[in-house]
């Protein structure tokens, strides 16, 4: 019958039907199309994650160079407090023991609080165990302090620490720089001089 809608009968095999996630004609991704996302992806990651690891460096970098600047001015007070004993505090180097560097061949001629005589009447060693207890406290790695003379009337007060963590290449931890101690150090050592005039009350 024309018009009329022709029924399978029994044994006629009907064609499966077929099933389609979307419009006809939709496009889909190739494999080359998402490796190139994914590599876009990675080095997005990997930009971002090199500059948060320098900014880590350099706040670290901030934070001891503040640290070593803080303990430097507190010794120039006690410095100010003891003027007339200058002598005693010059040529005093210290260190800790146990944290420094086996290759570092510095002389440090107080390297513990024992070092220090224990003369309750002695406002320098006071001072000076006071100072180094400070220093260690404040966790600068492989530490080293001392004072100098500089001149007549003037001294100088000099931190150094080991900044080989906020170093960003093997390089730039054999390069060497001038220190104010007077040589040459490795680049990885960072130091804060600070020169004062004690009796005069100049910082």
């Amino acid at each position: 019958m024309n018009g009329a809608t022709r029924r399978a009968g029994p044994g006629v095999a009907r064609a499966p039907a077929r099933c389609r996630s979307g419009p006809a004609g939709a496009p889909g991704f190739t494999l080359i199309e998402v490796l190139l996302a994914a590599s876009i992806l990675l080095l997005c990651m990997t930009g971002l994650l090199t500059v948060q690891l320098t900014g880590i460096r350099l706040s670290q970098n901030a934070y001891h160079r503040t640290q070593a600047t803080n303990l430097a001015y507190q010794m120039t007070d006690y410095l100010r407090s003891a003027c007339a004993s200058l002598d005693a505090y010059e040529g005093e180097t210290l260190c800790h023991a146990g944290s420094r560097n086996p290759n570092d061949r510095r002389v440090c001629s107080i390297s513990a609080p024992a070092d220090i005589p224990a003369d309750p009447s002695s406002m320098v060693d006071d001072n000076l165990r006071a100072w180094w207890s400070t220093i260690d406290a404040a966790d600068l790695p492989s530490w080293f302090a001392t004072v100098q003379p500089r001149g007549t009337q003037l001294v100088q007060v000099i931190v150094q620490w080991d900044d080989t963590r906020a170093t960003e290449t093997a390089t730039d931890a054999t390069e060497a720089k001038t220190s104010c101690l007077g040589g040459a150090i490795p680049a990885p050592m960072e130091e804060v001089c600070l020169t004062t005039d004690p009796c005069g009350g100049n910082p």
